[in-house]
């Protein structure tokens, strides 16, 4: 059975270290940027600034940028804003940004963690090289952040620092098979509190 087309951005799995992954996010916000929305799984780096309360901001990231983390809840409302008579949507996987307002996100950033991510159409699994994300536009439809790269770099002295991700195994499940857009277990291989393999 071929593996379904399914993107969904990162989700975190495990760690690297073998405790349990606590399921926590740390609170950054986000400024004005009409260029991009913000989904649950999208790859955030560190911007220079904080809102009003010193909440530290963050921005989308590129491919070859060096990763915060990744964004893994939304804050629906602000406290301190009454929600009488206001319809929420809690199902809500991403965001866009209005002008002249600050919007927030709970982020993971422990470079230990392990996620699961889906690789593109030709794609093999490749374990225990590295390899780099593919960033979408906006995903405004689905709600889905972006896939693997089939750009790989094998793990040995070609190994890049430039690479942002190292893949560590397969998500082990029946359903997923070696080839096509099979879902990877990934760390971050450059991270803004890691130094990066090969550098």
């Amino acid at each position: 059975m071929s593996n379904v087309n399914a993107v969904s951005g990162l989700s975190p799995n495990s760690t690297i270290t073998g405790a349990p992954f606590n399921e926590q996010g740390i609170l950054y916000a986000i400024a004005n940027d009409a260029s991009n929305t913000y989904a649950i799984g999208d790859i955030v780096k560190s911007s220079v600034g904080n809102d009003a309360n010193g909440v530290a901001l963050v921005t989308k990231a590129a491919a070859t940028d060096v990763p915060l983390g990744v964004i893994v809840s939304i804050r629906v409302a602000n406290p301190g804003v009454s929600l009488a008579g206001t319809n929420i949507d809690l199902g809500k996987l991403y965001i866009t940004l209005s002008s002249g307002s600050y919007s927030y996100v709970y982020v993971v950033t422990d470079p230990n963690v392990v996620f699961q991510v889906q690789a593109n159409a030709s794609a093999d699994a490749k374990v225990g090289s590295t390899a780099v994300p593919t960033i979408t536009a906006n995903q405004t439809t689905l709600s889905q952040s972006s896939p693997l790269s089939a750009t790989y770099v094998t793990a040995d002295a070609s190994a890049t620092a430039a690479s942002m991700f190292q893949i560590v195994g397969m998500f082990q499940e029946p359903t997923n098979t070696p080839g096509a857009y099979n879902n990877l277990l990934v760390v971050f291989n450059k991270h803004q509190y890691k130094q990066a393999f090969g550098a």
